[in-house]
């Protein structure tokens, strides 16, 4: 019997709305297809739907494209806003993807839900219109520029890029969930170093949706960890060609985000999950390398803001108190013994080693691994220690240029390299 093609399997597959079956089965090709992610942004995603297009047409004026807005059952005529806003010009094409299981429950800067469906439609649609880029952009971005269009699309027309991924300005303390976190410990382990791990704008080769997207296991944990994490440990761990787009500063219309401990079990439960299948990828990487970059170099902002460091730390005084029984079991004893052994009597000269604190994420994924607990509570018991670990760095660097805080930043990265033969030791061990 012969096996479908793939245009054949993108019809039948059943994520696939069947209005937009309908749409794929007459369309016309496209170079490049633009989804536009919404929920309930009726006051900011008409505006970015006519920026990008207005920068589409400035900057690949001889680029078909179509526009895709992926909607999550906004309540606040979001969708007919931006077809009003885009007028009868255009292509638009305006879908409400499922929302279903855990993925309601996935938060993420965007606030919208099932972005994992949202994405895999739009993979599906540029796939189906032998389209060469997929770019995909959150409605609630109020600093969405023309100029975006070309630099989220070009390294993908001009550098075969498989994929082009966000970088963003951000003040020296903004973020540091991903600069203390998620960024480094992504370049330990897969050798790129990625800036940027909280979505919000990026493109994909067709090529890449074809290798790589579309043939993930999409019932796999993604919906209870949501897609931008996925994104971006997928293009590193598939030794995809990627390239960071520079798009300066992120100012969105705020969402509910939930609790930092929820936030931050996404985040990071999304990077352990996919190192169990990426071991053989990661395991043998010893060093990293930069990316390249498209755009004016992004740089700490040298705005410091209100500080809540005494907050921080009674955060972390709350685990001491709440967690240790946990921590005694997911961490190795000498790291134990050293979180035991961190004073705070006096709240201004706390100090969390980073050594300690990639000991702990190292010994945190291990736990992981090996399901020494219920894997929710194994993430969870990261936030007091997340919380110590960044006011000690507020702490150490908050009346020191912003310069001195990017060093420190890349002395923490340095760190989690130079400390990786633990966490691979340990795993061989564990896996014996």
């Amino acid at each position: 019997m012969d096996q479908p093609t793939t245009n054949e399997r993108v019809l039948t597959d059943p994520v696939l709305p069947e209005p937009v079956r309908a749409l794929l089965k007459t369309a016309e090709s496209a170079d490049i297809v633009v989804g536009l992610l919404t929920f309930n942004d009726g006051t900011t995603a008409p505006g970015v739907a006519r920026t990008l297009l207005d920068g589409f047409k400035r900057y690949a004026p001889q680029q078909r494209v179509l526009m895709v807005n992926c909607d999550a059952g906004s309540h606040d005529g979001t969708a007919d806003l931006i077809q009003q806003a885009v007028g009868s010009g255009p292509r638009l094409w305006t879908i409400q993807h499922s929302v279903v299981g855990t993925s309601i429950q996935v938060l993420s800067e965007s606030g919208v839900p099932g972005r994992d469906a949202a994405v895999r439609i739009l993979a599906m649609v540029a796939d189906r219109l032998a389209s060469k880029a997929c770019l995909i952009v959150d409605g609630n971005l109020k600093s969405a520029d023309p100029h975006w269009a070309e630099l989220l699309t070009a390294p993908i027309f001009t550098k075969d890029a498989d994929c082009v991924l966000p970088q963003f300005n951000r003040n020296r303390y903004e973020g540091t969930l991903t600069s203390t976190l998620l960024a480094p410990l992504t370049r330990a382990l897969y050798g790129k170093r990625l800036a940027y791990h909280q979505g919000g704008a990026y493109a994909f080769s067709v090529p890449f949706i074809r290798s790589s997207v579309l043939s993930q296991p999409w019932e796999d944990d993604i919906q209870t960890y949501g897609i931008d994490g996925w994104v971006m440990t997928l293009a590193a761990a598939e030794q995809a060609k990627i390239c960071q787009a520079m798009l300066g500063p992120r100012v969105q219309q705020a969402k509910p985000m939930g609790d930092l401990a929820t936030i931050i079990t996404q985040a990071i439960g999304c990077v352990f999950h996919l190192m169990e299948r990426y071991q053989h990828v990661w395991e043998p990487v010893t060093a990293s390398t930069a990316v390249s970059a498209i755009g004016d170099q992004a740089r700490l902002g040298d705005f410091v803001g209100t500080l809540h460091v005494e907050r921080m730390i009674q955060g972390f005084q709350q685990g001491l108190r709440d967690l240790v029984p946990i921590w005694q079991i997911v961490l190795a004893p000498e790291t134990f013994q050293q979180v035991l052994e961190l004073g705070v009597d006096d709240t201004d000269r706390f100090q969390f080693p980073a050594q300690l604190w990639v000991q702990i994420v190292y010994d945190l994924a291990l736990a992981y691994h090996d399901r020494l607990l219920y894997r929710e509570h194994v993430l969870k018991s990261l936030t007091p220690l997340y919380l110590g670990h960044t006011a000690s760095l507020m702490l150490a660097t908050r009346t020191q240029p912003v310069a001195r805080v990017e060093e420190e930043l890349e002395r923490l990265a340095l760190e989690y390299e130079a400390m990786k033969p633990y966490l691979v030791q340990r795993w061989r061990w564990s896996d014996e």
